[in-house]
């Protein structure tokens, strides 16, 4: 059996603004590393993303790049005018980028189309579960599995996903299906295992209530809590997680293994979306142990998001470079700031007009102005800063009573 085809490298013809970009993971072999993308607003990530996502999507559902170039042409030329603009742009937009792959990509991932994950995830992403009523059978999620729709619409259905799993495990157990309920055990221990990760809670339980078909947080300090009462970063996140879980546990049924962690591509616009700094530099990581096997394509404002990530490669689209490992996983997040994310430097425009006034009054050799600049700022200063202010006032007046 052929390895699963990674992205090697990516290519940019004619994107945004750039042309010729080469973002190279210097992988050979089976392996594969996550490619971060970075850059101030404007740079064009989220459009190189979303190009990413059409191309791996035409792909997955059995066209190579020569038949969708093909088709596209064809109906171009067999189309009424008012539909040809339309149809050229989907043309462009799937020539924008092109994806080299470390083996025979086509072949591959048309043999296995329902065997592995391809998911996009944009910035946008709050989401509220759809409320169950009634048990379903899963041919809704199964059939998700091989058109791929949008993954936003998909994770609407987790609580229902959850439902079914509950009840057919009861049924499992009333016919002795010890095989089953073991599984579907593993799944639940390993979904409360994750939420416990997330919430920082070692006594967060899972609890279902069947008479109205409701799951419900219940946190260690004796909170309980819905799906849809989680914060907005709680609810981007586990968005994520959701649809991979889901994804994960239909291609281990369908392949009767459930030891098995599925192969693919994750795309996340904005991971660092509404969640606070701690959880930004928690996201990746941990997405990451979970579907080690899974390949993440990543854009990001955040110094936190791309310094989180072993075995990556960033690059940064406004100096048109590789961030390398020295410059992102040993630098302070200021540091981060200032050489990808357009800062002049370190510090807030408030810190930046106090330093640049106490600069002006040292010059100045006026001790008054410090002592000014102090009495007017007190609530902005660290007490670092303070103490340099107050060292600045003692050396002047010391060397004013010299002289």
């Amino acid at each position: 059996m052929n390895a699963f085809p990674y992205i090697k490298t990516l290519q940019i013809n004619d994107c945004y603004t750039y042309q010729g970009l080469i973002i190279d993971t210097g992988v050979d072999g089976d392996s594969f590393k996550h490619i971060i993308i970075t850059g101030k607003n404007g740079s064009g990530k989220t459009t190189i993303l979303n190009r990413i996502a059409f191309v791996l999507d035409n792909i997955r559902v059995g066209n190579s790049p020569k038949e969708s170039i093909q088709m596209w042409e064809n109906q171009i030329k067999t189309s009424p005018a008012i539909e040809q603009d339309s149809l050229k742009k989907r043309l462009k937009d799937y020539n924008d980028v092109k994806l080299i792959f470390n083996n025979d990509y086509y072949g591959r991932l048309k043999e296995i189309k329902t065997e592995f994950i391809l998911s996009y995830f944009k910035a946008n992403r709050i989401i509220h579960l759809n409320n169950v009523q009634t048990v379903t059978t899963e041919t809704n999620f199964t059939t998700f599995l091989s058109e791929n729709s949008d993954s936003l619409d998909f994770v609407k259905s987790f609580k229902q996903y959850l439902v079914n799993k509950k009840v057919h495990e009861a049924f499992d157990m009333i016919e002795s299906k010890v095989k089953q309920v073991n599984e579907n055990k593993k799944f639940f221990d390993g979904f409360t295992q994750m939420l416990r990760g997330i919430f920082h809670d070692e006594k967060l339980e899972l609890e279902f209530k069947k008479e109205t078909f409701e799951f419900f947080l219940k946190q260690g300090d004796g909170r309980r809590i819905t799906f849809n009462q989680l914060s907005d970063g709680f609810s981007a996140f586990l968005n994520i997680l959701m649809d991979l879980l889901m994804k994960t546990d239909l291609i281990r049924q369908q392949k009767n293994d459930f030891s098995y962690y599925p192969n693919g591509f994750v795309l996340i616009d904005e991971p660092e979306t509404h969640c606070h700094l701690a959880m930004q530099y928690e996201v990746l990581p941990l997405i990451a142990d979970l579907f080690p096997n899974i390949q993440l394509i990543v854009a990001t404002h955040s110094p936190a998001v791309i310094s989180s990530l072993r075995n990556s490669v960033v690059y940064d689209l406004s100096s048109q470079q590789l961030v390398s490992d020295e410059q992102r996983l040993g630098s302070s997040y200021s540091e981060l700031m200032i050489r990808h994310f357009g800062l002049e430097n370190e510090f807030s425009p408030i810190a930046d007009k106090i330093i640049s006034d106490v600069q002006v009054a040292v010059l100045e050799n006026n001790a008054e102005k410090l002592k000014q600049i102090i009495i007017e700022n007190d609530k902005y200063l660290t007490p670092s800063l303070r103490l340099e202010i107050e060292s600045q006032i003692i050396e002047i007046q010391s060397k004013n009573i010299e002289s």
